[in-house]
């Protein structure tokens, strides 16, 4: 499942222009699905290692050995009855070697969570999905309160949009590391300070739908801190722009600016 093939391309960024390696699974189909919005762009520190699979696309940062974004699509046909997967989480071995690959045991005893960045639930329609969920670039160290908790409860959010409005989601999600933290003090596994997600929420009658200005997308930051545990996930509510100036990314890079400006400075507001 999890062979490695490794691409070298020519990726241009603004007026910037830096090789980038792509890194996927033998079979994998590469479908834009998860990203059909755009890969974020970072102009400030261009992202080196993109890992493509069908269950998930992502930016791998070798430095912090931890991905910088995921980006995935959910819908109900992602979720099923598959049992969770029951190994220790997996090793990445299709990053280079020359890097930390983060480890199972690297999180142990550390007083966080093996975090998943897409949840384990969202990829249960059949084992080889949701073993991908596993694998350790795809986890960040998060505190127990928001794992469980904020985090969480997000989740569950997201998952009823799905099964039970037919809701098509597109989402990226991520960190913001300010505080150069790291497992056990050992400058190895970077630990985010807080952590993102932002949810697209479209038909799921239109597999590939437009976005425009009346498009509800729901922005959330989250401090990776214990204490949160039973806060509501509606406190922490923010603007995709804000997102933006803290992580120094620009997201949805395929969109026409005009679009982008309007739909990254509205705050969404939830339902009674």
């Amino acid at each position: 499942m999890f062979n490695k093939i490794l691409f070298s391309i020519l990726i241009t960024i603004g007026l910037q222009s830096r090789a980038q390696q792509i890194l996927f699974d033998a079979g994998d189909s590469l479908s834009k699905v998860n990203y059909y919005y755009g890969l974020p762009i970072n102009s400030e520190n261009p992202d080196i290692y993109y890992i493509f699979r069908n269950q998930y696309a992502l930016s791998y940062n070798p430095q912090k050995s931890t991905a910088d974004w995921v980006a995935w699509n959910l819908n109900s046909g992602w979720i099923g009855e598959t049992d969770r997967y029951k190994g220790q989480f997996i090793t990445d071995t299709v990053i280079p070697k020359k890097y930390h690959r983060a480890k199972h045991k690297d999180y142990t005893n550390s007083g966080f969570d093996r975090g998943h960045i897409v949840r384990s639930k969202e990829r249960s329609d059949n084992e080889i999905n949701n073993k991908s969920t596993f694998l350790m670039s795809n986890i960040y160290p998060q505190t127990p309160d928001l794992n469980r908790g904020l985090w969480l409860n997000f989740e569950y959010y997201c998952e009823k949009l799905c099964t039970k409005e037919n809701k098509n989601l597109f989402i990226y999600a991520g960190g913001v590391f300010v505080s150069d933290s790291t497992l056990h003090g050992e400058g190895k596994v970077a630990i985010p300070d807080s952590c993102f997600k932002i949810v697209i929420i479209t038909d799921f009658k239109n597999k590939l739908p437009e976005i425009n200005k009346n498009t509800e997308i729901i922005a959330v930051m989250m401090p990776n801190i214990q204490g949160v545990r039973r806060g509501k996930w509606q406190n922490y509510i923010t603007t995709i722009r804000n997102i933006e100036i803290q992580t120094s990314y620009d997201f949805f890079s395929n969109l026409p600016q005009e679009l982008q400006d309007c739909i990254e400075n509205k705050k969404w507001h939830s339902k009674p």
